[in-house]
Formats: C-alpha cells, sequence, structure tokens
C-alpha cells in the first residue's frame, strides 16, 4: 500500500508523515511539497492526503486531474477552512481532515480508508477476475463469478459453471492459486466457489446447482473456519 502526502508545509508534511507511519508501519510513504511535483510523478497512490490550499496548482486542481487520469483510489483532502468541503463532491473524495490534525482523527479516517481499499479491492476482484484454459483446439476465457466448482477426473479437470461443464488437461492446484479467496480446496480432487454453497453438513457441500460435493476427512473443521471468513468478508461488502 502507498500513501502519498501532499502539502506545501514541509513541517506538516513531516509531522503527517511521522504519524502516518506509525499508524501503517507496512506502507510507503511518500511526501511532496506542490501539486505540480505530485502530479510529474509516476507513483500513484492508494491513498492521498491532499492540503487543499497550495500555490500554484491547488489540491482542487490536483485531484480534478488525477480523476481525469482515471485514478480511482482514496482521496482525503487536508484544509484549514471547512468551507471547502462543499467544492469537492464531484472529486469522489472519501473525507476531509482540518487542520490542525488530531492524531484520534486521523487514525480513524485511515483506519476506514484502509477497509474502503480492500473492499474495493474484493469488487475489482469479484467483477473482472477471469481465466484462460485451453479445452481441446478452443481456447476459452471463464469468468470466476460464473465457476461453481472444479473437480479432478480421469486424470482431466473439469470445470462446472452457471451454463456449461468444462474438460482440460490442467492440475487443480494451479488452479487453486489463481481463483482467490472465494475458492476452498474442500478435498483434493474438488475445489469449490463459496459463493454457490446452499447447504453443508461434516460429510457432504450442497451446491446451488443441486450436485454435491464431499469434504475430506479431517477437513471439516478447515472448512467452517475458511466460510466463516469468506460469509463475513462478503457480508461486509454488501453493507459497507
Amino acid at each position: 500500500m502507498r500513501i502519498i502526502i501532499c502539502d506545501d508545509e514541509r513541517r506538516i508534511c513531516a509531522i503527517l508523515a511521522e504519524k502516518v507511519g506509525k499508524l501503517c508501519p507496512d506502507a510507503e510513504i511518500i511526501t511532496y511539497t506542490s501539486g505540480k511535483e505530485l502530479l510529474e510523478s509516476d507513483k500513484l497512490p492508494d491513498i492521498l492526503l491532499l492540503d487543499i490550499k497550495m500555490p500554484g496548482i491547488d489540491g482542487m486542481a490536483v485531484a480534478k486531474i488525477l480523476r481525469d487520469r482515471d485514478w480511482r483510489k482514496i482521496l482525503i483532502f487536508i484544509t484549514g477552512e471547512e468551507g471547502q468541503v462543499f467544492n469537492s463532491f464531484d472529486l469522489r473524495t472519501f473525507h476531509f481532515l482540518v487542520k490542525p490534525v488530531a492524531d484520534e482523527k486521523l487514525e480513524e479516517v485511515l483506519e476506514n480508508a484502509i477497509k474502503e481499499l480492500e473492499r474495493m479491492k474484493c469488487l475489482t476482484d469479484r467483477i473482472e477476475k477471469c481465466i484462460d484454459i485451453q479445452s481441446g483446439a478452443a481456447h476459452i476465457r471463464i469468468n470466476l463469478l460464473e465457476l461453481i466448482y472444479a473437480e479432478v477426473y480421469n486424470r482431466k479437470t473439469i470445470i462446472h459453471t452457471k451454463t456449461k461443464d468444462i474438460e482440460y488437461y490442467g492440475q487443480l492446484s494451479a488452479l487453486e492459486k489463481i481463483v482467490g479467496k472465494e475458492f476452498y480446496r474442500i478435498h483434493r480432487s474438488y475445489l469449490v466457489n463459496m459463493k454457490y454453497i446452499e447447504r453443508y453438513d461434516k460429510a457432504n457441500l450442497i451446491l446451488v446447482n443441486g450436485d454435491t460435493v464431499p469434504i475430506a476427512r479431517r477437513g471439516y473443521e478447515g472448512f467452517l473456519k475458511a466460510y466463516m471468513e469468506y460469509s463475513r468478508t462478503a457480508l461486509n461488502l454488501w453493507v459497507d
């Protein structure tokens, strides 16, 4: 995660960088003291703390240019004048921090910003992630939203989607590495999209298409933990 702080006052940049570094120790933190410097950089932030009132290109203009460049991440304005809040609704502003920035408020806003980043990433993965496989002479693209489960049978992997079944030569373990956290290896021969589980007991999963998938012996507790975590994540996506 990259957090950029842009404020024309070097002292404020340094103070914020130190505080943000303590709150987000794993983040890459970069500071700029002008909008021009930020716009000329080839590094885009996941979270941008941007002063509004700066000489040259002000924060509003910088944010508009970034949005016009299709930058879609978290924008947090820093301002000394609360009245400026109303000038930025069309810039998809996540939050405002009023100078002097209180430590508690900074922590709260950053915590919420990180949650929003995670939500955005999950939504992007759900909407856009596809896999390409070769089945016979055909090259097929499969949207993971459509993939219900995959199984190994007679040395082939069979992918079961909402509309069709596709066979190809490939390892289930290779597929498991690329599909994401919504999928769980319930058995050495089965990989299941947890979105499509209708019900389960200690022996089997029943999927929405009516198929039954066995749970590996001694695998129930691991599945239950993964499924509970998936359910919490899915709930947060819709509630947030």
